[in-house]
């Protein structure tokens, strides 16, 4: 169960650089946070990497800023700004634009974002990037996990995946696919409770690998735990879930079980943490399939 070895030498390279007064996570997690409980997050969407015919410019207004917002319940913050950089090929198409306004609009209004800036250029391809702001009390990240600690997925994994390798797509995939729905109530409800949480948009092969290294541990999960009718593959090695993978101590099971419950959320234990660095076992499975995707790799 590899990481990206491409990205993670992007990542590394540039950064971190000299350290930031008050700032408590930055690199590494799925939002960066400070003691004043203030959560920064930003997502890149581009043309024929992350969308193409199958969402129309509504849709990629709404999933910009669906995905940022899971990035923020990531981190168990309340949303409250963003600031939009859009670069578009000439001559301007704008029935594109007034698409892709209608459903940012939408989408920003639901989460309770308030767009506050950003720029806007020419380029050959349509490149969405958009940075968010919010509030925590206590900012969840990947770090915290302990051995012992239990493993939770929210929803369903594989929908994505369904949606663009199957012949014949279910609806439920490609509505997801086009608008994804990230767990913000339940994730605010519950981020005092976990030890660690992050969003699944790699894929829980990848995304685990990196909960466990920020925690310190490894982990066994469950194949036939996780959730979702799809071929196993999918579920784990695609990515644009944006669910929730969580560990939270056994003690707190309860409540966070009634705090899914009161926010209508589905909710899969799948595991647990465990001592030591070894790779995550994958029970009922013979090994972690290899990635569907990846940004610079051969997946």
């Amino acid at each position: 169960m590899p990481d990206d070895p491409d990205e993670d030498y992007v990542i590394h390279t540039l950064g971190p650089t000299a350290p930031f007064p008050g700032l408590r996570r930055g690199i590494g997690d799925d939002a960066a946070s400070f003691d004043d409980g203030l959560c920064i997050s930003t997502d890149t969407m581009v043309e024929g990497v992350h969308w193409d015919s199958r969402l129309d410019p509504a849709d990629v207004g709404y999933k910009l800023v669906a995905v940022n917002v899971s990035d923020l319940a990531a981190a168990g913050a309340e949303p409250r700004w963003a600031t939009l950089n859009l670069s578009v090929p000439r001559p301007l198409d704008r029935a594109w634009i007034l698409g892709f306004s209608q459903g940012l609009k939408e989408a920003l209004i639901e989460y309770g974002l308030s767009l506050i800036g950003g720029d806007t250029t020419r380029s050959p391809v349509r490149t969405l990037s958009l940075t968010v702001g919010g509030y925590a009390p206590t900012p969840a990240d990947r770090g915290g996990g302990q051995p012992g600690d239990r493993l939770y997925i929210t929803g369903e994994l594989g929908r994505s995946a369904e949606a663009l390798l199957s012949s014949q797509p279910r609806a439920t995939s490609l509505n997801w696919l086009r608008r994804p729905r990230p767990r913000l109530q339940f994730a605010l409800a519950i981020a005092p409770q976990v030890h660690a949480m992050m969003d699944l948009s790699d894929g829980l092969s990848l995304d685990l690998h990196r909960l466990c290294r920020r925690s310190a541990c490894s982990a066994t999960i469950i194949a036939a735990n996780i959730p979702g009718d799809r071929p196993l593959n999918w579920k784990i090695s695609f990515g644009e879930d944006y669910e929730l993978l969580f560990a939270v101590p056994p003690i707190r099971a309860d409540v966070v079980e009634s705090a899914a419950a009161m926010t209508d959320t589905p909710l899969s234990f799948v595991g647990h943490l465990t001592p030591g660095t070894a790779p995550p076992v994958l029970l009922g499975a013979p090994g972690w399939p290899p990635a569907l995707f990846s940004h610079f790799g051969a997946a």
